[in-house]
């Protein structure tokens, strides 16, 4: 389990590189705007897996799947959108 305020899209990729999956999201679940939900940022929520036969607590908008090349897909493409909120993307060790 992890919080998903950076957006979804962002911190599904971390969870599914830390643990060498691919999670794979249904954008009909997402709501009125997937892209928005895959992307934005500052949204409060958790991204929670389970045990295949187990009951969510919540609702269902994907399943994790042995390692794909990608780490996420969203209705079976790899995601090549907005990710959602990096504070590390334009980091510069030099700069400080």
């Amino acid at each position: 389990m992890m919080d998903i305020s950076d957006g979804l899209a962002l911190d599904a990729t971390r969870m599914a590189d830390a643990s060498d999956v691919t999670i794979a999201l249904d954008s009909a679940t997402l709501g009125d705007d997937p892209a928005r939900a895959l992307g934005g940022g500052e949204d409060h929520g958790f991204l929670v897996t389970f045990a295949p036969d187990a009951e969510p607590l919540g609702r269902r908008i994907g399943t994790v799947r042995a390692r794909a090349e990608a780490a996420l897909l969203v209705d079976g493409a790899p995601w090549s959108g907005r990710a959602g909120w990096d504070p590390y993307r334009d980091w510069d060790a030099g700069r400080g």
